[in-house]
């Protein structure tokens, strides 16, 4: 009896503008058809409740990317940047001997807008905004250690709408004490 009932309810909405009838038989069970019988009455089926759902946000294509909006957004800050990173130095990379001087590399889907600027932050400190669409920078003066790098985009009014994910990167010199330095001062490998 539960399954009929089971299946009443899920007839699609076209079927159930038809008159569905209800009635108990002599030993007390309960009946639906869609054929009527003697002594059934007429089932009103109101109409489904139904919810729409609102459309999904477009989802980062890599972890990298982290997206914020803030009360003073700009209406042309609708559109998020769907994947904001950076390519070089890559997270963990040990680089020998640069010289002091760091090349950064970045990708953005889909290209930075007309508008907003993308700066770099280095150990926390604003290191260099990039000229208008550029996606490569140098840093200079760069020391041996262990460093974050880290890149945004801002609007206009300055506030951030995207933000790469920090990567970290270590800067080795060899030592000009080393004896297979061949730049070492009186000898060399």
């Amino acid at each position: 009896m539960r399954i009929l009932i089971l299946l009443i309810a899920l007839i699609p909405a076209v079927l159930v503008a038809a008159e569905v009838y209800r009635w108990v038989d002599d030993d007390g069970t309960v009946h639906y058809s869609d054929r009527p019988q003697e002594g059934a009455e007429t089932v009103i089926i109101r109409e489904a409740q139904t919810f729409s759902a609102p459309a999904p946000r477009a989802k980062s294509s890599t972890s990298s990317t982290t997206s914020a909006k803030t009360d003073d957004a700009e209406p042309d800050d609708a559109a998020v940047y769907s994947n904001f990173e950076i390519l070089s130095p890559r997270q963990e990379e040990v680089l020998w001997n640069t010289g002091g001087q760091l090349n950064v590399s970045l990708s953005a889907r889909p290209r930075i807008r007309s508008g907003h600027t993308v700066f770099l932050f280095m150990d926390g400190q604003e290191v260099q905004q990039l000229p208008r669409g550029r996606m490569q920078a140098s840093l200079m003066d760069v020391e041996r250690g262990t460093h974050q790098l880290h890149a945004e985009v801002r609007n206009r009014s300055g506030s951030t709408v995207a933000r790469s994910d920090t990567v970290q990167f270590t800067v080795q010199q060899t030592s000009i004490r080393n004896p297979n330095n061949p730049n070492r001062p009186g000898g060399g490998g």
